[in-house]
């Protein structure tokens, strides 16, 4: 039971960083541990069943296994309603709907949309909380159009309680005016905003000079300040992840800010007029789990059959009437399925004849200086522009997700490659990673080369690697250029990975564009020319300089 009396501001759940992540957790929990008690014993145990996972994507393995347990399951699962740990664990209703793969983001929706401030699992004895954060979320993108991660963070973060909805509004149109009148720099704006909205949120430890953080001994305000900046942008960028897998909302293609997305539009207004904004006072837990932990009794806009319907014959699909609900749902999850795969060709076609390279360029920019709302996500969403803007390959399959307006949803599953891409003659798979330094190494060494070697091992041709990151750590490029060098069996041999760094990548399509790249050949032709450098190299740095040298001239090189 989490106590909020000394929290000020609305929190959002971090761990997992994405909400589909907790799907085989929960089932590798329930699984291997349903009917037994929720003891240190038990969490210990089923951490170790999740880091030998082949889903779990850890860094290093925890050194309180316990504490790292707890912190995958209490959180986000256990307040979301979708597993119970008291008295033993046990899959709720809920939570057989998530795993069962079956209408996710349906499942998601609902219930965020229960989740409330105060709860039985969330005390509040000094009445801070008084709201139902997802479902206010949503009205407030939709009452203001649109909205920043920095305005989620500075005011969003605020509604602690319902009646503070009007007064969150005006401090971020009085915010949006301030900027348009603001002749300085952008980022000393913000700053002092957020200073001065951390000095009202907190006003009470700074008069009693109470600014110790959990973070550091240094107990100045400027401190302060920087911490609660830190842990506001955190929980910002949570709560648009998180409320993002309900595919309510989405982002708008240039500026990037949260906006209700177009084709739901009849959804967000059928929750905002149908839910009721106040939460529950539950007198007993038990009361409150039989809310939470039901499927079915939060009634979204296709839990109504004659809306359903509606909604079928809008996007000119043809049912039998006497399809039941549940296959009118799937249907129409075929049919929004199907709207997808369109919006990916549709995606591609704009891509020919380098019509969008200069909007990839730029969204490369803004990816590296963090200005985009899900950096990995969207490196891995242009790199697959940039691949299939080359326009050579038969076939170049992004193994993220998008929603029904085309815009990225989720980065691939940790069991396939980021993108796989088949030529003539060969088949390239592409990896992409933010991480750096050591972090990379842990995360990307083993993934990558296992990626490999399962194309390798299910092709009859050829396969190459890109490794794509905003750097090459020491690690990572030792790594790569010896086991190209070593036969490995569970590699499929050799492996042939190309290490680059966004800057390179850049240079590599940039000069497919200004040479006319028009046959896949010649870029067969030059991998081949970079694993034969790996080959004879007296080191990985001389390797990776020839790499970075060739890079402007490739596709003359490898006609030679």
């Amino acid at each position: 039971m989490t106590n909020l009396s000394k929290t000020k501001h609305l929190f959002a759940f971090t761990s997992p960083r994405t909400i589909e992540k907790i799907i085989p957790e929960i089932h590798l929990l329930t699984e291997n541990f349903e009917g037994e008690k929720w003891t240190t014993q038990v969490q210990g145990k089923f951490y170790e069943n999740l880091f030998a996972s082949d889903f779990f994507e850890g860094e290093s393995k925890a050194q309180d296994t316990e504490l790292a347990a707890r912190d995958r399951i209490t959180r986000a699962p256990k307040a979301l309603g979708f597993v119970d740990l008291k008295p033993k664990i046990a899959l709720t209703q809920a939570g057989q709907q998530l795993v069962s793969d079956k209408r996710v983001s349906e499942t998601i929706t609902k219930q965020l949309l229960k989740f409330q401030l105060p709860s039985p699992y969330h005390t509040d004895k000094k009445d801070h909380f008084f709201v139902k954060p997802y479902l206010e979320f949503l009205r407030l993108v939709k009452v203001v159009g649109s909205i920043s991660k920095t305005e989620t963070a500075l005011f969003f973060l605020q509604l602690t309680k319902i009646d503070k909805f009007d007064e969150v509004v005006s401090k971020i149109v009085k915010f949006r005016e301030d900027k348009d009148e603001w002749k300085g720099n952008r980022k000393v704006f913000v700053e002092k905003y957020f200073e001065d909205e951390i000095a009202e949120i907190f006003a009470e430890e700074i008069a009693s000079n109470n600014l110790d953080t959990r973070e550091s001994k240094d107990k100045s305000f400027t401190k302060f300040v920087k911490t609660k900046k830190q842990n506001m942008g955190d929980y910002a960028d949570a709560f648009i992840r998180y409320v993002r897998a309900t595919q309510l909302i989405t982002f708008q293609q240039k500026t990037f800010r949260v906006i209700i997305a177009p084709s739901k539009i009849q959804e967000v207004d059928f929750i905002l007029k149908n839910i009721d904004r106040n939460p529950i006072l539950y007198k007993t837990e038990k009361a409150f789990k039989d809310y939470l932990f039901s499927a079915t009794n939060i009634l979204l806009f296709n839990d109504s059959r004659e809306l359903l319907t509606s909604k079928l014959q809008k996007l000119n699909t043809k049912f039998d009437n006497k399809l039941t609900l549940e296959q009118l749902k799937d249907l129409l999850e075929k049919t929004e399925e199907n709207i997808k795969s369109k919006k990916i060709q549709e995606t591609s076609l704009q891509l020919k004849n380098y019509k969008e390279f200069d909007d990839i360029i730029e969204v490369f920019g803004k990816i590296q200086k963090r200005e985009v709302p899900d950096p990995p996500l969207y490196l891995e969403w242009n790199v697959w522009r940039a691949m299939t803007m080359i326009n050579y390959a038969m076939t170049v399959n992004g193994n993220f997700t998008i929603d029904t307006d085309g815009v990225p949803l989720n980065t691939a599953l940790g069991n396939k490659a980021d993108i796989e891409i088949e030529y003539d003659t060969f088949k390239m798979i592409v990896e992409v990673t933010l991480s750096s330094g050591n972090t990379q190494f842990n995360m990307e060494g083993e993934s990558v080369a296992r990626h490999f070697g399962t194309t390798q091992r299910n092709s009859e041709k050829p396969v190459f690697c890109f490794f794509i990151a905003p750097k090459i750590s020491e690690g990572t490029l030792a790594h790569f250029f010896n086991l190209n060098r070593l036969n490995t069996k569970a590699y499929g041999g050799k492996t042939r990975i190309v290490p680059m760094n966004v800057s390179n990548f850049i240079d590599f399509i940039t000069t497919a564009k200004n040479t006319n790249f028009s046959n896949s050949k010649t870029l067969h032709s030059y991998l081949d020319n970079i694993v034969s450098e790996n080959q004879v190299a007296d080191d990985e740095v001389i390797w990776l300089k020839n790499i970075e040298k060739n890079l402007k001239t490739w596709t003359t090189l490898s006609k030679m």
